[in-house]
């Protein structure tokens, strides 16, 4: 998953972890107006979840004096194409929570990205990132610092960004440096769009307790380890804990596993947030439910159906709405699957040794198979129409058979650009694109 200056009103507290907020596929800007994307999850407190749509599935996003609205998917993403400029303010409701916040100054044509958690308290904006052609702001936690990472880089809300000598940084209306810079810390980065993330010109450090909690909701991957350390990730972000993190809400650590749902509070550490409480979403299948958790990875060698029904390493395979598609980071649509596809899945196990499936994890994609994937082109090279850049890992060549959009095509197409790209995959890896498509 990237933010701007996020006014404090009564009703919305804005200081709080950032995080990549990986938006859905979403459809081009209306010209003439703006697009915003973003997850919304559901907040705990106390001992477990307030309100049952802690994933926040289902709520609806609306924006506020027009018919614009769109509900969240079974991850919490929502799409808002067409937002008039100016104030806007947005409106999340379940059946058991209302709030809203307001995104001041929209510009038309602009790209937004939020992250938004919504408490019995309040919503918290806790990612947010604005693109208008070039120029990205960025507002967020500082998560990672040299080293590992090299010298004058940071991590802000999951985005790489760089400084240098022409690098700005003010703390507290005053000059400052890089070595202000402190994990946990929250700023405010105005830079424009580079191949590995954003070029700085401005970092304004906002906040310096690096004690706020990070609260983090979603599905578990790569979960290794023992009670007495542990690790998963959860949209990409590592989560580490240990023998002194605290399960709630009738969850334990058995719970976890691959696949299941999770909230997490904890403190940012330097590429990490240390586990301080957990709880297991059993309702999302986790384990200590009515039913056998279980995971299965090789190769998917039948499509029936719909929602499809699938056949992995020879074991029967259902898929739902509630399902969850993910390659590398990215959430994809159950129509992304394609045969002889490597998979990895993670459900409930039925008594006739059939699976539910709760996530389905592309490993690695069959020469001539479709393939999709949304997310910020890098390292653009080439001339139109033969170029080529990576998207979230994989290496995308297009040619003159690629069919570029919106208008002005394949000579707009820029590393840091948002696109999805369509394409099939090649026996040596890459992806020859059919389609990019700029967002």
């Amino acid at each position: 998953m990237r933010r701007l200056f996020l006014c404090l009103i009564p009703i919305v507290s804005l200081a709080a972890a950032c995080s990549d907020s990986r938006s859905p596929e979403s459809p081009s800007p209306i010209p003439g107006s703006a697009l915003i994307t973003g997850v919304v999850s559901g907040g705990a407190s106390g001992a477990s979840s307030p309100f049952g749509d802690a994933s926040g599935a289902g709520f609806k996003v609306s924006v506020a004096g027009t018919n614009l609205e769109a509900v969240a998917d079974a991850a919490g993403r929502f799409a808002l194409q067409g937002v008039p400029p100016g104030d806007v303010r947005l409106q999340f409701a379940s059946p058991s929570a209302t709030a809203t916040i307001d995104v001041p100054n929209v510009r038309e044509s602009e790209a937004i990205a939020l992250n938004v958690l919504v408490t019995p308290e309040a919503a918290v904006v806790e990612s947010q990132q604005r693109s208008l052609g070039n120029d990205t702001e960025l507002e967020g936690r500082v998560e990672q610092l040299p080293p590992p990472l090299p010298a004058n880089t940071l991590v802000v809300a999951g985005v790489t960004v760089l400084t240098n000598a022409s690098t700005q940084f003010v703390l507290n209306g005053s000059p400052a440096s890089f070595s202000d810079l402190q994990i946990g810390y929250r700023v405010h980065v105005k830079g424009n769009a580079n191949p590995m993330g954003i070029l700085a010109l401005l970092i304004n450090i906002q906040n310096t307790n690096p004690d706020l909690p990070v609260n983090l909701n979603g599905i578990v991957e790569d979960f290794t380890g023992n009670a007495s350390a542990f690790e998963f990730e959860i949209d990409g972000r590592p989560i580490k804990g240990d023998d002194t993190t605290e399960f709630f809400g009738g969850s334990v650590f058995a719970d976890l596993d691959d696949g299941v749902r999770a909230e997490v509070k904890g403190q940012q550490r330097n590429g990490f947030v240390q586990a301080i409480r957990i709880h297991v979403n059993k309702e999302d299948g986790g384990g200590g439910g009515g039913t056998e958790s279980a995971s299965i990875e090789g190769l998917l060698t039948a499509i029936s159906g719909s929602p499809p029904v699938l056949t992995v390493a020879g074991v029967t395979v259902r898929t739902n709405s509630e399902t969850v598609v993910r390659r590398g980071g990215d959430t994809q649509p159950l129509s992304a699957l394609d045969l002889q596809m490597t998979v990895h899945v993670v459900g409930d196990r039925q008594p006739n040794g059939s699976i539910d499936a709760r996530m389905v994890q592309i490993k690695g994609d069959a020469p001539g198979g479709k393939f999709q994937i949304s997310g910020s082109a890098g390292g653009v090279t080439g001339t139109c129409p033969a170029l080529t850049f990576g998207v979230n890992g994989y290496d995308i060549v297009t040619d003159a058979a690629t069919s570029f959009s919106p208008p002005p095509g394949c000579s707009a197409l820029k590393s840091g650009s948002k696109v999805t790209v369509n394409g099939i995959v090649q026996a040596n890896g890459t992806v020859k694109a059919t389609s990019v498509v700029r967002q």
